[in-house]
């Protein structure tokens, strides 16, 4: 991979366990594409059991798949306070702690299940926040660039797991299923195994809390773990600067983040995630059975091949990012991924107004299509674009409104849908991407061949009584 990288950037102990310890931490993202998708298949055994009416099925199905989102806001303001209190590394536990109380979701019984399905968003809305700024601060400015697209790679990994385990449900559905608890089990899992491998493998507090906790003896551990000898004592000074630009903060108003100075990433970052939520693809994951009961007239098993393909073409196309990554940048990743998802969304849309089973058939191949270019742009490259352009009060800021913007989507859809059609919504979801191609072509600057540090400094060149460039790493 060609990147302007200096020969002397410091060099780490590990390259491997670099990324190990960081795959890790973004963990969580498994869980906040697994609950986009578990549903999708489960709904009708979960409703069996529950005992939902076909009548209430509209109503119980949109206060089931929002109220998660809703907890996700509320996860990522007590994010924030617990991060004044507590390490990432703490913050981490807490919300798989908190995480681990969707276990009780297995529980036939709607109040319950909707109770602790608000849990698992405030344990996913805290790892939302934590991970990212967790990520930046342990990971080598080197790899940064790439590691923190691995958020994106699982969201999107998760979302294929989701629709796998609905596989189950062609032998294991109906009201004397137990697959649907199978199914709601595995979130837990993930907690637990991410806790008890930072716990016995990377139990590592993240440098400069640990020195603003005036614990320098931890802060050097940590940074001899991950850097070879000869650079601890220039990562130490790093990490002491770092610490005394983050006391400072705490000293400033919540509100510094809309001064000039801090717009422009904040801008780039609220934009980013409003796109990746109302693109048109979120639509798909959330309401997929519906529109696949029209597409498989109602055949089960048909229906399961139709939503697995999804996420199967989902988690394969991902990958793709990385060989385009170098060649492209962050910049041309997006605005090919918008202009490309705008095209295939106002495409399903014109097709939506025709009824056949050919025109059902490309409709399912479009909405394949969109997917695919979703999970290979936008979702990666905007999970890693927010945290690199804007500070932890920043990228609070803008994960709260990513989780309003899908809350949002979730309880409008169908009154979305039922006002202008299933067309007209995406006439509106092509609309916004085609509006984000635009934006990025006056906005986002062209990243091909740059680390993250570089790419700061070409904003901060541009939009230079806009953007603070952060404190990069010196070399001894």
């Amino acid at each position: 991979m060609k990147t302007n990288i200096s020969e002397n950037s410091p060099k780490v102990n590990s390259v491997f366990q670099v990324v190990l310890m960081n795959v890790n931490i973004q963990l969580g993202a498994l869980n906040i594409g697994y609950v986009l998708s578990y549903l999708t298949l489960s709904i009708d055994t979960l409703f069996d059991n529950l005992g939902i009416t076909k009548e209430e099925k509209t109503s119980s199905l949109s206060l089931i798949n929002g109220i998660l989102p809703l907890g996700c806001v509320v996860g990522v303001i007590i994010g924030y306070f617990l991060k004044r209190k507590f390490t990432n590394k703490q913050c981490i536990h807490i919300a798989d702690l908190i995480g681990l109380s969707s276990l009780l979701a297995v529980i036939a019984n709607t109040n319950v299940v909707i109770v602790f399905r608000f849990f698992l968003g405030v344990a996913n809305g805290i790892s939302s926040l934590i991970m990212p700024v967790y990520v930046k601060s342990l990971c080598p400015e080197k790899y940064y660039y790439q590691i923190s697209m691995i958020l994106g790679y699982g969201v999107n990994t998760g979302l294929a797991i989701g629709q796998l385990m609905g596989i189950g449900y062609i032998k294991y559905h109906g009201v004397t299923s137990n697959w649907w608890r199978i199914v709601f089990l595995f979130p837990a899992i993930i907690f637990i195994i991410r806790s008890t491998v930072i716990y016995c493998c990377y139990n590592y507090d993240s440098p400069e809390q640990s020195i603003q906790r005036n614990d320098i003896e931890k802060a050097k551990y940590v940074i001899m773990k991950i850097y070879k000898e000869e650079y601890v004592e220039c990562q130490l000074d790093r990490y002491r600067q770092i610490a005394q630009n983050e006391q400072l903060k705490t000293q400033n108003s919540f509100l510094h983040i809309f001064q000039k100075k801090n717009l422009i990433g904040l801008q780039v970052g609220v934009i980013s995630m409003f796109v990746q939520i109302w693109c048109g693809s979120f639509a798909v994951f959330y309401y997929s059975a519906q529109i696949f009961e029209q597409l498989s007239g109602g055949d089960l098993v048909l229906k399961t091949i139709y939503t697995i393909c999804i996420g199967l073409f989902s988690a394969v196309a991902q990958f793709t990012t990385i060989p385009m990554l170098p060649r492209l940048g962050q910049k041309y990743i997006l605005i090919i991924g918008s202009i490309l998802m705008g095209a295939i969304n106002i495409t399903i849309a014109i097709l939506s107004n025709y009824q056949s089973d050919t025109i059902l058939f490309l409709i399912f191949v479009f909405l394949v299509l969109l997917i695919m270019v979703f999970a290979a742009t936008l979702s990666p490259v905007c999970w890693g674009i927010v945290p690199q352009l804007n500070d932890s009060d920043g990228t609070f800021f803008t994960m709260d409104l990513r989780w309003i913007f899908q809350a949002i989507l979730i309880f409008s859809f169908p009154y979305i849908v039922q006002s202008v059609n299933i067309s007209g919504a995406f006439y509106i979801f092509g609309g916004i991407d085609l509006f984000y191609t635009i934006y990025c072509g006056f906005f986002i600057l062209d990243s091909r061949g740059k680390t993250g540090t570089q790419i700061l400094e070409m904003y901060f060149q541009k939009y230079s009584k806009f953007l603070v460039l952060p404190q990069t790493e010196t070399n001894p």
